[in-house]
């Protein structure tokens, strides 16, 4: 039996047609579980009409505390030998569980991963695959995610998972947002292989009121940067030709942070935390110059970042003391 999670808050517009889309499976063996996020809109009660309907569905209704917890709750509560998740507002493709689970049970792979089919907000679609399909070591996933390969991706959505993945406690955190990415090493480190598909089955719609897409500065997207720590001491134990990438995915992610907040209406209400990520890209660069292959091939990110974080330290400096 498949156990499929979905996180839902406040999507009385989409949940009926997300949850039709599962049930409409043509793998039949599912236990369905939208887990109801303290919704204040109709969400909660679609889901309780829609269970009256179709016995394997399970609702969970909790207090809010956001798709971390959603997906944990629901985590907690599935009895199927494998799990997956869907998020509220998308919508799966007929064959999706079929197609996936038979090629997890051919190759023993503990993750099967799949394509997605993004829809963005002007209605275009486009159709997004790994381009090198097949079966995965962890440190080849570990690999593939670090440097953006585009095989081994984030989104737990596009994947179907072996239960005991979960069963020490490897879970969500949920003092992030962007808990997908926070939460796959950890999820590619509890397996024994993973399998690229080539094939798309996921659709994803774009929401312009996702979080991912808010022009404030979040504190719970900046959290994810403390989990490196975690990182680099589990790619020293068992994935150290994994470093020289790590490196390189580290100081990427701390460019886009600053970059992210930088853009943010909301900044100067977040000086030290811009005074922080200054610091971590200059820090972040003179390790990836550490690698030679990280420094032949990102010289000029490395560069990028030091220029950005000594000159945001030097204005700052300048500017404390203009002050004095």
């Amino acid at each position: 039996m498949i156990s499929v999670v979905i996180s839902v808050y406040n999507k009385s517009e989409w949940i009926g047609r997300c949850l039709r889309s599962i049930c409409a499976q043509t793998y039949r063996d599912l236990e369905i579980i939208p887990v109801d996020d303290g919704s204040t809109d109709d969400s909660g009660r679609i889901c309780d009409d829609m269970a009256k309907t179709d016995p394997r569905i399970r609702v969970i209704h909790k207090k809010n505390g956001g798709n971390a917890s959603a997906r944990n709750a629901g985590l907690d509560a599935a009895k199927g030998r494998y799990v997956t998740f869907v998020d509220a507002d998308d919508y799966l493709e007929p064959e999706m569980y079929e197609e996936m689970l038979k090629v997890m049970e051919e190759s023993g792979a503990s993750i099967v991963n799949s394509g997605i089919i993004a829809t963005d907000l002007d209605g275009t679609t486009k159709t997004v695959v790994g381009s090198r399909p097949g079966l995965y070591t962890p440190a080849e996933a570990m690999q593939d995610f670090f440097s953006r390969g585009g095989n081994m991706t984030p989104p737990a959505w596009t994947k179907l998972y072996r239960r005991e993945i979960f069963h020490d406690r490897v879970r969500f955190d949920d003092r992030v947002i962007h808990e997908d990415t926070e939460a796959m090493p950890r999820f590619i480190d509890a397996s024994e292989s993973i399998y690229v598909l080539d094939k798309a089955f996921y659709h994803y719609i774009k929401d312009v009121n996702s979080v991912s897409m808010s022009k404030k500065f979040s504190m719970r997207g900046y959290r994810i940067l403390a989990s490196f720590g975690d990182y680099r001491e589990m790619c020293r134990e068992k994935y150290p030709e994994v470093l020289p990438t790590l490196a390189f995915y580290e100081l990427t992610t701390t460019n886009e942070m600053y970059r992210n907040l930088m853009g943010c209406v909301d900044r100067d209400d977040y000086r030290k935390q811009q005074k922080e990520l200054r610091r971590g890209m200059i820090g972040c660069a003179l390790k990836a110059i550490c690698y030679k292959k990280v420094r032949n091939k990102y010289g000029d990110l490395i560069k990028n970042s030091l220029y950005l974080g000594l000159r945001g330290l030097r204005e700052k400096s300048e500017d404390i003391s203009w002050r004095n």
